[in-house]
């Protein structure tokens, strides 16, 4: 299908204004270089997110799910497909008594704050590290001792052929870094996250102990991964 058909599809499912076409992604990584990919998507919801995957699996395109672009090396040469960016359009963050529901693009830190906001202690560890909820469940993120794991209550995710599964954190086999989500190819949708309710001073305090650490021995106003271990 010529490209211009696709760009149509792509703009009549998202609105042109979350379309782009060779998107420079040194504008979308931490790291601040890349060159420009093919087609540069930000849907709002699961539903446009599952119309792309329709899309490109009709049309033979290679796609690619980003983040807040942290720890990601992307060549100058840019990519040949799809990015589709899941953040601030898929940011929705709610509380019901002791759970938190995320979506894929929220960031950690804005996930922390909601839990302060709301009394819940146990994703302090979290607050600053600087990715989205959907990475952080791919990897099962971590930091000072906590880690995804220890505060998944349910992922829902979808297969690449855009089918919408619910796992339990038991299905998840959270490891070191690794998960199901990982290793089947899953793209992760929303999360549930059980706190527990705690001292808002000394959930505040913990968290502001945690970013002084972090900022003392990493060079945030930089480009940068972040933070690099040899285990």
């Amino acid at each position: 299908m010529e490209n211009n058909s696709i760009e149509n599809m792509f703009c009549m499912t998202l609105g042109s204004d979350n379309v782009r076409l060779h998107e420079p992604m040194k504008k979308h990584t931490t790291f601040r270089i890349g060159g420009p990919a093919d087609y540069y998507l930000c849907p709002h919801s699961t539903e446009e997110l599952q119309k792309i995957l329709q899309i490109c699996r009709e049309n033979k395109l290679e796609f690619f799910i980003l983040g807040n672009g942290s720890n990601l090396l992307v060549s100058d040469k840019g990519y040949r497909g799809v990015v589709i960016q899941l953040w601030k359009n898929f940011s929705d963050i709610e509380t019901e008594d002791n759970t938190i529901t995320v979506k894929a693009g929220a960031l950690l830190s804005k996930v922390a704050a909601e839990a302060l906001e709301e009394s819940l202690t146990g994703m302090e560890f979290a607050s600053g590290i600087p990715g989205t909820m959907g990475g952080a469940v791919m990897m099962n993120a971590g930091a000072y001792g906590g880690e995804m794991k220890d505060v998944l209550k349910s992922v829902t995710v979808a297969d690449g052929e855009g089918n919408i599964i619910k796992l339990s954190a038991d299905e998840l086999n959270l490891g070191y870094r690794t998960s199901i989500v990982k290793t089947a190819g899953y793209l992760v949708l929303e999360a549930e996250i059980s706190l527990k309710e705690g001292i808002p001073e000394e959930i505040k305090a913990l968290m502001k102990d945690l970013t002084e650490r972090r900022t003392s021995k990493q060079p945030l106003e930089f480009p940068s991964a972040g933070s690099t271990f040899k285990r």
